[in-house]
């Protein structure tokens, strides 16, 4: 019922009847505040020169009385020589530059974290625990796993960060299943 409504304001406002024109149009000035209107000089052009003929569109083709033959699959292309790919190299370390006597004592402190984790893990009896020790036990393993790859691979910072963490949640754990 409403689209209907719209719909014949919408028509009614399109066909110009001169009642919507005026909601429309803006309000005219008095008749006193008007300016005087002076009309423009008629001028008459001459009627426009007949436009050339066009030509008829040229005739469509005959149709064709068989019908077209199927496309042919493509031959299978060949396959390509296999060649050597190289693997990447191995992304940079991106570390804080130490001096060497830095490096030395956080590497010496690195492995005495690793070392202490390892003893704590190693007097656990992973069978006693909760499910939720269990999953930190299997969390600090992680990390010391992860610590020695990354000794491994000459960075000391982040090998030091994941050794004090397993040596933290060892402590806990340590503490929590006595």
């Amino acid at each position: 019922m409403r689209a209907a409504l719209l719909l014949a304001a919408a028509c009614l406002a399109l066909s110009g009847c001169a009642t919507i024109k005026g909601w429309f149009a803006p309000d005219a000035p008095p008749a006193e505040a008007r300016e005087p209107v002076v009309e423009a000089p008629r001028v008459t052009l001459p009627p426009p020169e007949p436009a050339p003929r066009a030509t008829p569109p040229p005739a469509a083709p005959a149709p064709r009385l068989t019908p077209p033959a199927p496309p042919r699959p493509a031959p299978p292309a060949p396959p390509a020589p296999p060649t050597a790919v190289a693997p990447p190299p191995p992304a940079p370390v991106l570390s804080p530059v130490l001096s060497e006597a830095d490096e030395q004592r956080l590497r010496a402190d690195t492995q005495q974290r690793l070392d202490s984790a390892e003893k704590r893990i190693r007097q656990i009896d992973p069978t006693k625990l909760a499910s939720a020790q269990q999953e930190n036990f299997q969390t600090v393993q992680s990390f010391l796993d992860k610590a020695r790859e990354a000794l491994q691979a000459k960075d000391i910072q982040r090998a030091f960060t994941l050794a004090d963490k397993a040596s933290i949640l060892a402590d806990e754990l340590s503490r929590q299943s006595r």
